[in-house]
């Protein structure tokens, strides 16, 4: 079959990843196959014996509709031809990390029968009921490094990892990265770099891989993401995105074939249904210049000049941190996914004591009087000293412990990655009951009120469960269809007999505290994950994905706007509570801003930026001091000056 050129470019357009205009390569993918000789091969047409041929696989998406079948296909064609080395998979092999997804994914991709090098995407880690345990667990590492012939391939994830937010380099990542470069025995050896997200700012520290490999013979950036065949730019570094193995209405399931010779690699597209092997695009090798003119926006501190802010300490603990920090008297409790809980002084951010875990720690610890508790993707559920930081007790539960504590009359409250919220008793860390009809993992805190515990879960539902004895009060489940809608990574609160929630569906909902009816449902300002309530109890407080904050009355029995501002901050999805302290509103953003604004009536007072990374939930220390921590791994104090 011979497909002409003016077919393949109007596939091509149709399939094209929409991003960023001004990221885009000056010569697009239109432009470049009209200029292009596009040549229909037979596929049992042997490569060149000095060639090496591997095959490319992204964006599986085992879970979504199709997504099994189509690997299943793609595993069968690979395992016909025999030409072929190895295979790289860079991510999204899961539609979420739920069930058995990654179980079968896996099971396809070692049925290849020839070695295969894998890294996860976003919806394997960000989407995870193991915070992403599960990936590393089933394929040894989340992170790969190998050779063939006269070139290494370097793979690396960028996340995000449970918090909606960009991509982010974990920094350990990158320090793994520098290591085996600094270490090669031939400075000038032929590199690939393989991750989901491009190198560019849709990763929030980009540039920081960047310096890194700057100075090697990087031949090129491989990665998925955007579902289509193009070729890209980063500040001269080659950059080459592949199709997904996803059949989509007009185009049929595939992947890429890449020949690496001495001095090129062609990269053909592979569908097996039409058994064709189109090339599509040949890459010069060798001895690269990847110096270049154009430059990629790098973050911009300059706002920081005029903010009247200033840094009055800052850590950094060399591990990715998704949650909150805790202030409790004079320290500061900090978790990070390196398994570390640290407790710190706040007036010098000296450390108090350390203690090391078995498994990422990605849940908010919870302080009360003597003890400090929190759960790790090991499964355990963990009390130390507050004081000294020693263990008090530990229980072992049957999946990974994702959801951040609730400590409330010396009993905790929290949920699980294999959907059961559990009650225990704070001094031995008795379990006095368990909840596990839940169809979805948990990740957020509940909240109490009254004689219930509410909480949401990646199964769309939103659950109230009697405080005694664990039994199901009510369950809401009138949000948009869909696990990925749920109102599961929002923290809810609750006043005047309704709890308030918000969920990737732009919706924010009130519901009855005692019949768990839908008491009203506004979905006219895009939220999405981001609520909080007023100290008193009577404001409910939300921020929009694009701009905006606004506070509505608790007290009502309909949405009652009290004030609506707009902040500035761009488009944002960041998840975290909005926090009020001595009448002043405290949050972040997904680019490492923090915004202070007064909550009686919106006004901006000031917005600084301590990072390149998202900033968690903070902990306001008074009306103009709080702690931060953010994904690049630092704890910062900072405070406003009159």
């Amino acid at each position: 079959m011979i497909v002409g050129t003016e077919d393949l470019i109007t596939t091509a357009s149709n399939r094209a990843y929409i991003g960023n205009k001004e990221l885009e390569m000056t010569l697009t993918m239109r432009l470049f196959l009209r200029t292009l000789l596009i040549t229909t091969i037979s596929w049992s047409l042997p490569a060149d014996a000095s060639e090496i041929s591997f095959a490319w696989l992204t964006d599986l998406h085992v879970g979504a509709s199709g997504g099994e079948a189509d690997l299943r296909a793609v595993v069968a064609d690979i395992r016909t031809e025999g030409a072929v080395s190895f295979a790289i998979v860079s991510g999204d092999v899961s539609e979420l990390d739920v069930g058995p997804n990654l179980e079968i994914a896996k099971t396809l991709l070692d049925s290849m029968g020839i070695p295969y090098y894998i890294i996860p995407g976003n919806h394997d880690t960000k989407w995870s009921s193991s915070g992403g345990g599960n990936f590393r667990q089933l394929w040894g590492s989340d992170r790969f490094t190998f050779e063939t012939d006269e070139y290494r391939f370097i793979g690396i994830h960028q996340g995000p990892i449970l918090r909606m937010g960009d991509g982010y380099i974990a920094p350990h990542d990158i320090a793994w990265v520098d290591s085996i470069l600094q270490s090669l025995p031939d400075p000038r050896q032929k590199i690939f770099i393989v991750m989901h997200y491009p190198l560019n700012p849709s990763v929030d520290n980009w540039y920081a891989l960047r310096d890194v490999i700057r100075p090697f013979n990087i031949q090129a950036v491989l990665h998925g993401h955007g579902h289509a065949n193009r070729i890209r730019s980063f500040e001269g570094i080659p950059g080459i995105m592949s199709r997904s193995t996803l059949s989509r209405s007009s185009q049929a399931g595939g992947y890429t074939m890449v020949r690496l010779a001495s001095d090129s690699a062609r990269f053909y597209e592979r569908v097996p249904e039409s058994d064709t092997l189109l090339l599509w695009h040949t890459l010069s090798l060798g001895d690269l210049d990847t110096r270049d003119s154009l430059k990629l926006a790098a973050p911009d501190y300059s706002e920081n000049d005029t903010a009247g802010v200033t840094l009055s300490w800052q850590v950094s603990t060399g591990d990715l941190i998704t949650s909150a920090p805790v202030l409790q008297n004079d320290k500061v409790f900090v978790s990070t996914t390196g398994g570390r809980v640290m407790a710190l002084n706040l007036e010098s951010g000296a450390l108090v004591w350390s203690w090391q875990g078995q498994g990422p720690i990605h849940a908010t610890p919870a302080p009360k009087g003597s003890r400090i508790v929190f759960g790790s993707v090991d499964s355990t559920i963990t009390c130390l000293s507050a004081k000294t930081g020693k263990l008090k007790w530990q229980v072992k539960t049957s999946g990974p412990m994702l959801g951040s504590p609730l400590i409330h009359k010396n009993r905790v409250y929290i949920g699980s990655g294999d959907g059961v919220f559990r009650n225990l008793n704070l001094r031995n860390g008795k379990i006095n009951w368990a909840y596990s009809q839940i169809n979805g993992y948990i990740e957020t805190r509940a909240v109490i009120s009254h004689d219930r515990v509410m909480f949401g879960a990646w199964d769309g539902s939103c659950y109230a469960l009697h405080i005694r004895d664990g039994s199901l009060l009510w369950k809401w489940s009138e949000g948009r269809r869909g696990p990925l809608y749920s109102p599961a990574a929002c923290w809810p609160v609750a006043a005047h007999g309704k709890v308030f929630i918000v969920a990737p569906d732009r919706a924010m909902t009130a519901i009855d505290l005692k019949s768990g009816a839908t008491v009203w449902r506004k979905t006219g300002h895009q939220v999405r994950e981001m609520i909080g309530i007023s100290e008193d109890g009577e404001t409910i407080f939300s921020r929009t994905m694009n701009d905006t904050v606004f506070a509505i009355s608790t007290a009502a029995d309909r949405f009652q706007l009290d004030w609506i501002i707009d902040a500035g901050y761009g488009y944002d999805f960041a998840p975290f509570a909005i926090v009020e302290k001595a009448g002043n509103l405290f949050f972040g953003t997904k680019d490492g801003r923090v915004y202070c604004l007064d909550s009686a009536t919106g006004t901006m007072i000031w917005h600084y930026r301590v990072s390149d990374g998202l900033v968690n939930m903070l902990a306001p220390v008074s009306a103009n001091s709080v702690l931060v921590t953010a994904a690049d791994g630092k704890v910062s104090l900072i405070n406003y000056q009159f």
